[in-house]
């Protein structure tokens, strides 16, 4: 159970993207504090609430504690994460290529909700498009589900391309699900973000 709700059956994997250098921070994110637990703990959580495989793609290089973390969570190396964000992506695909989708959530994206990730993995169970964007008062936001069809042009990404780079290729159809969640919309990249995210949050 989370909050006032229970998960009666967990599905899917998701891949939760927290190799970052928290460059604009000024300090590693993953450790900052939020709802009484960190970031990190905080997201993982979230997710691990709802999808029976969780995959944290972390960076190699970095030095700190995760911390304890749910039995179906399972810690990913991004050797290469200093290439930039396709190299954190393709890790934790590498990993999911038998999945039949994957949701990919970013980690400082705490404020989604438990109603939005199981719509999503509701949603790539039932629909035949290959990617499910949410959006909420027409913007479209984070995390997004990926058949397996996306996933070999998901490890072709170089730099710091991300997944978005699928969305206008006309090779996959891409399907909106209308949320009423702005934490969609609502990451941490700075201090004064998450001071603003905080009083924002649903």
């Amino acid at each position: 159970m989370i909050g006032n709700q229970r998960i009666d059956s967990l599905r899917g994997t998701a891949i939760i993207l927290a190799a970052g250098a928290s460059v604009r921070f000024g300090s590693d994110k993953r450790n900052i504090p939020i709802a009484d637990t960190t970031l990190l703990q905080h997201t993982v959580g979230l997710y691990s609430s709802v999808f029976s495989k969780v995959l944290l793609v972390l960076r190699e290089q970095a030095n700190y504690n995760v911390g304890s973390l749910p039995e179906n969570v399972e810690t990913v190396l991004a050797s290469e994460a200093r290439y930039g964000l396709s190299q954190s992506l393709r890790a934790g695909v590498v990993q999911a290529l038998k999945e039949p989708w994957v949701v990919i959530g970013l980690m400082d994206m705490p404020f989604v909700t438990v109603q939005t990730l199981v719509r999503l993995a509701e949603r790539l169970d039932s629909t035949s498009a290959s990617i499910i964007r949410p959006w909420y008062k027409k913007r479209y936001g984070n995390p997004v589900g990926f058949k397996q069809e996306c996933y070999s042009q998901l490890c072709e990404l170089t730099g710091d391309q991300g997944a978005r780079t699928l969305f206008d290729t006309g090779e996959f159809s891409v399907e909106a699900l209308e949320v009423e969640d702005r934490g969609i919309l609502m990451d941490i990249d700075t201090p004064e973000q998450l001071k603003e995210s905080v009083n924002l949050a649903p």
